[in-house]
């Protein structure tokens, strides 16, 4: 669990970052995008379950910042074996910061709601269950899908980083990973790079669970960090009933953060 002043710390970390690697166009859609969205973005889960990953209010956002600080690690890593380096700093961050905005559902509905079903959360851990209302849709298809419909241009590389980011946990990437000749293989590293960031950015968040440690990330307020522009486009904020573990001082700190 993270408090809400973590979390608003976590949302102007995220928007220190979106400023500081990208600009022009590209960088006003992410920040309409991010405004629309960011209720969900800041107070979502990252999974279902307990054990998982990241099952809490503002779990989505915590691990999303992880996976982008060990995306950057990796790549310092890879560079210092001198491997060649087949993509750029800002499709490096684009994916590790958005790639997994599938998980907050489309437009209208959140993807995951609370679980009202005591057996499933005592049984199998199972906090949040997946909401009905938002279309069939693997995570990575809901991503590209959003960011299309948002106007956003994903470059070759980002596509694959994006559509490989499971690895062999999808059945269906066999195709990408299981080359039989070399004309086949990626031709960049950076889907490598970014399954293996979201891996590890799970795995410490599941031994963190199992010790019962603090979630909160060595972070503070960026310089850069600013407000999104107003959208046009409206979504759903985030259903507060998905957040029964909230009080009335972590409820107010949030109200007085969306209080322009």
């Amino acid at each position: 669990m993270i408090g809400a002043e973590q979390i608003k710390v976590n949302f102007e970390t995220f928007n220190g970052v979106l400023e500081a690697n990208f600009e022009g166009e590209r960088l006003e859609k992410l920040k309409i995008l991010t405004d629309c969205l960011k209720e969900r973005i800041m107070f979502a889960p990252a999974s279902t379950k307990d054990w998982f990953n990241n099952a809490f209010p503002g779990g989505y956002l915590d691990h999303v910042l992880r996976v982008n600080k060990v995306a950057n690690q990796l790549h310092k890593l890879y560079a210092f074996h001198n491997a060649n380096e087949s993509y750029t700093g800002e499709e490096l961050n684009f994916v590790s910061l958005f790639c997994q905005l599938g998980k907050l559902g489309d437009w209208n509905n959140e993807y995951f709601t609370k679980n009202d079903s005591d057996w499933h959360v005592k049984n199998l851990g199972m906090v949040y269950k997946f909401n009905e209302h938002v279309p069939a849709m693997k995570i990575y298809d809901r991503t590209i899908y959003l960011l299309q419909d948002a106007g956003i241009k994903i470059s070759h590389n980002e596509y694959l980083a994006i559509r490989n980011q499971e690895g062999l946990f999808d059945e269906s990437n066999k195709f990408y990973f299981y080359s039989g000749q070399k004309e086949t293989k990626f031709r960049t590293h950076l889907p490598l790079l970014i399954h293996q960031a979201i891996q590890t950015a799970q795995e410490i968040e599941f031994q963190m669970w199992s010790s019962g440690n603090s979630v909160i990330q060595q972070s503070s307020k960026p310089a850069n960090a600013s407000k999104a522009d107003k959208t046009i486009r409206k979504a759903k904020a985030i259903n507060v009933e998905n957040n029964p573990n909230f009080n009335e001082k972590t409820k107010s700190i949030i109200d007085s953060f969306f209080t322009d």
